[in-house]
């Protein structure tokens, strides 16, 4: 059986601290070379090699809650001092359809590391490509 990870145990894998505990979607750590960012498992495009945001999707108020902001923060921060690298935490929603979504289950996937590389800082679209 499969270790049970809390989103705050995701965290601490990468050391990387979230702003606040129960709203952050990112994380940074404390010299600043690691960025972690939760990503929803169902979005994620051609296996894990591609993740698109979907802000689009009629979330109502997301772009606008701390989270959002702080993961856009965190995202501009890898790109301009991480060569674009973030670490992800793959979380798998209770409800798909749900708007805003909650999560089910999480769990970091260290083996994978992905590289920012299309981020629109005033939509809070983002494009994250798998690095090989």
């Amino acid at each position: 059986m499969s270790k049970k990870w809390s989103h705050k145990a995701c965290f601490e894998h990468y050391c990387v601290k979230p702003g606040n505990p129960r709203w952050s979607w990112s994380g940074r750590s404390d010299d600043g070379t690691i960025v972690a960012v939760t990503c929803w498992q169902d979005r994620f495009e051609n296996g894990i090699d591609l993740y698109r945001s979907h802000t689009h999707l009629g979330e109502d108020g997301w772009s606008s809650r701390p989270g959002h902001n702080e993961l856009i923060r965190n995202l501009a921060w890898a790109r301009d001092n991480c060569g674009g690298e973030v670490r992800i935490i793959v979380a798998i929603p209770q409800d798909r359809s749900a708007s805003p979504r909650s999560i089910r289950e999480c769990f970091p996937r260290p083996d994978i590391r992905m590289r920012v590389t299309g981020l629109d800082e005033a939509s809070g679209d983002f494009v994250l490509e798998r690095i090989r």
